[in-house]
């Protein structure tokens, strides 16, 4: 290599669910966007963000497919409790271990910044200076290579500027809240690059996460489960982000016109169509087929239990300002009473689990979860398996007839690997 090469500079800036389609709708409005689509290259990434959007992160970490990193979603089912436990959790996080890939770069002697990459402190000593999970979409429990470098952002820049996920239809006062939280949000995170971009570097890894929040709450839909957003909503969020890379590139290129500029998202956004809600209902059915339990013509759905029958009663409201008040332990403990509490796990050939959209259908297995189901490499499994595929793929859309399920996948055969 040589010294002009050794000397350039990365800087690295994942725009978290950002939506291309949406930002070259709205050039006029996003004048360093356009500047940027004009000046550079534009790719199209493969990632696994189709099958499983929260295994984008840890795929782009650790250069592993799911199946290998093991990790599915935000949170990751755990075997032996029979529980869902977030990723920020070290019981969980510790059986997943990878290391990134700036890991082995900044111990080649590349001064190397990861600030505000998630699903990246696995080490309690990383070569390089790090901070994961502070201004985060999923969680706010952060990690740091250095606590007092920590404890400096939090007290120049905010606890956790973007605040916490409310999955819930949100009324217009509650969609103008969290419209100027995330502009204030990428204000505080643009800031803080920059304060950050003042450290010595040869590498700089760091992400926006609030289009990937307005996103899911701002984006101009109808229909039951939208927002009661302002039509320029979600568009004033991107203007901010819009507003910050420029801020960030003009710093840059004053401190160093030859260092490179890499922007990336490992998945997008678009209105959100998925049906998963149905899902548990739907195999709790075909269990009860299967096991014989024919239910009496006419029954309705019930709530799984008490947890889940309160979290459909609640008043929308309420249910925004509870889960502000109540911490992430709490939350990830209604989470879990509301889906699994009250289940036979004896009749429970198979079970739903959460996710960002998707579909995901857990096999009860003996040896493998505490109250298994089937015995492994079993007939029975097979045959169970065989059936269910069928049972889906015949559900149809009541008002259309197309099929309600796009496509069945099996995850050890989709993405193989010992965490398959």
């Amino acid at each position: 290599m040589t010294d002009g090469l050794a000397s350039r500079r990365l800087l690295m800036i994942g725009l978290d669910a950002i939506s291309l389609p949406f930002v070259r709708d709205h050039l006029e409005s996003l004048p360093n966007f356009a500047s940027l689509l004009e000046r550079g290259l534009c790719h199209t990434l493969k990632t696994p963000g189709k099958y499983m959007s929260a295994a984008t992160w840890p795929t782009f970490a650790s250069g592993l497919q799911p199946g290998e990193h093991g990790h599915y979603y935000p949170f990751q089912w755990n075997a032996e409790k029979q529980s869902m436990l977030r990723f920020s959790k070290p019981i969980w996080s510790s059986r997943y271990r990878y290391e990134p890939f700036w890991h082995p770069v900044a111990r080649q002697g590349v001064p190397t910044i990861a600030f505000d990459i998630p699903y990246a402190i696995f080490d309690d000593e990383p070569p390089c200076m790090e901070v994961s999970h502070w201004s985060y979409q999923s969680t706010g429990v952060a990690h740091t290579s250095d606590p007092e470098l920590l404890r400096d952002v939090r007290r120049r820049f905010g606890r956790r500027p973007m605040g916490t996920e409310v999955q819930i239809p949100k009324t217009a006062r509650q969609c103008a809240t969290l419209r100027d939280r995330q502009i204030q949000a990428a204000a505080s995170k643009g800031d803080a690059i920059l304060y950050m971009l003042d450290k010595p570097w040869r590498l700089f890894l760091t992400g926006f996460y609030e289009v990937h929040r307005a996103g899911h709450n701002l984006w101009p839909v109808e229909g039951e489960f939208a927002s009661k957003a302002a039509p320029d909503a979600l568009l004033a969020v991107y203007r901010e982000i819009d507003r910050q890379l420029g801020r960030i590139i003009g710093r840059v290129e004053q401190d160093d016109a030859d260092t490179s500029l890499l922007l990336f998202a490992l998945h997008g956004m678009e209105p959100n169509r998925a049906q998963g809600h149905f899902l548990d209902e739907i195999i709790n059915r075909l269990n009860r087929r299967y096991l014989g339990k024919q239910p009496k013509q006419g029954e309705k759905a019930k709530p799984l239990n008490v947890m889940a029958f309160l979290r459909s009663r609640l008043p929308s409201t309420l249910q925004y300002r509870l889960t502000q008040l109540l911490g992430e332990d709490i939350q990830d403990w209604v989470v879990n009473r509301a889906l699994l509490a009250g289940r036979d796990w004896q009749q429970t050939p198979s079970f739903a689990l959460t996710s960002g959209g998707e579909g995901f259908i857990r096999l009860n297995i003996k040896g493998r979860e505490r109250e298994g189901f089937f015995e492994p490499g079993s007939t029975a499994l097979q045959d169970y398996l065989d059936w269910l595929r069928a049972r889906l793929a015949e559900i149809r859309v009541a008002a259309t007839g197309e099929p309600l399920i796009d496509e069945i996948l099996l995850a050890d055969e989709r993405f193989p690997g010992a965490r398959s």
